[in-house]
């Protein structure tokens, strides 16, 4: 028995000078040919997700350096904190920030201007104030701090303000109804009254609220404000994809078309009347990697490969890709609206 210890003893320790090394192999391996794709079939289950363009710099990185940190996953797309928005009649403020966050900020601005709150529904995001009383000496003036100075005298007006998640991850979307005194505020009014009025009343509160010295406050009880998702990606029961938006159609129409051109996809046509969006390719680097001469390239941009195509469903709008060129694989449709999902939400 000791013998045979002994020997399986020996064979182990001479066993660590048989398996070699090879850790660092990597080193010494070559750069092959590029995957030649025949013609006809989509090189999309082998292309990379994120293209390196090639460099023709040869500056030498010094002995250290400090790599920079990684991006906020959620962070704001806008380089300005607040924005107005416009589309067919309806104006709101769009902030680069959660309901949560912006829900005290916007009792601190009630507040600030002496203006009481009769309705406060934080679920719904509702509020509906008293009236206004612009002789209350404690507290800011807001006929001299609003932009719109040729408006009906503000006392004895009362305001509500809807505020919603807003279309793209971590941003918040509130309107304004500026009430008269004697008519009904119980509910939300979904046409404006006074545009003018309230679109002023949305550039000060978005001042208001972005200013250095109100941040760092939330609100759990306002968390889920808005509810769902506005924008989906849908896999339907018989096995297709959709994006699904919880917007009117001329928002969803704006929406998408500011996806497309901020994803760099390449758009050959728009037709309002079709409701659709025509594309020639996914990005402008998957035109010039077939086709090499700058003429080439553009004629091939013009192309109708995808179309995009919104409908109308009840009160939301269904976008849908449909493939114009049999060429194309059917996988690219999906990538499509894949690309537009990450751009739009």
């Amino acid at each position: 028995m000791n013998k045979f210890i002994f020997i399986v003893f020996v064979l182990t320790l001479s066993a660590c000078g048989v398996i070699q090394d090879r850790s660092t192999e990597y080193t010494q391996a070559e750069i092959g040919k590029p995957l030649t794709i025949p013609e006809g079939l989509s090189a999309l289950k082998v292309r990379p997700a994120y293209l390196i363009p090639d460099s023709d710099n040869q500056r030498k990185l010094s002995g250290s350096y400090q790599l920079p940190l990684p991006p906020n996953g959620t962070a704001a797309l806008e380089s300005t904190p607040y924005l107005i928005e416009s589309i067919a009649g309806a104006t709101w403020l769009r902030l680069e920030t959660s309901p949560g966050k912006l829900w005290p900020l916007l009792d601190l601005f009630w507040a600030e201007y002496g203006i009481d709150i009769q309705i406060e529904e934080i679920s719904q995001g509702f509020v509906v104030t008293k009236a206004y009383d612009d002789t209350i000496t404690s507290a800011a003036s807001l006929s001299e701090s609003i932009e719109a100075k040729d408006i009906t005298p503000l006392s004895g007006l009362s305001f509500q303000a809807k505020l919603v998640q807003g279309v793209r991850r971590n941003t918040a979307e509130l309107q304004v109804r500026a009430i008269p005194k004697g008519q009904s505020n119980q509910t939300w009014l979904q046409i404006p009254h006074n545009e003018a009025l309230e679109k002023s009343i949305l550039k000060l509160i978005g001042k208001f609220v972005t200013s250095e010295d109100l941040q760092n406050r939330y609100s759990l009880l306002a968390n889920d404000i808005g509810g769902e998702a506005r924008v989906r990606l849908i896999k339907g029961k018989e096995g297709d994809t959709f994006i699904e938006l919880d917007l009117s159609f001329q928002r969803a129409w704006n929406e998408l078309g500011k996806a497309l051109d901020s994803a760099g996809v390449l758009v050959s046509d728009i037709d309002l009347q079709e409701k659709s969006y025509f594309i020639s390719y996914l990005d402008e680097d998957e035109v010039n990697h077939w086709y090499r001469t700058s003429k080439n390239s553009a004629e091939k941009a013009k192309e109708r490969n995808f179309t995009l195509v919104l409908e109308q469903a009840n009160d939301k709008v269904i976008v849908r890709v449909k493939r114009l060129n049999e060429k194309k694989a059917a996988e690219i449709g999906t990538e499509l609206l894949n690309i537009v999902f990450e751009h739009i939400s």
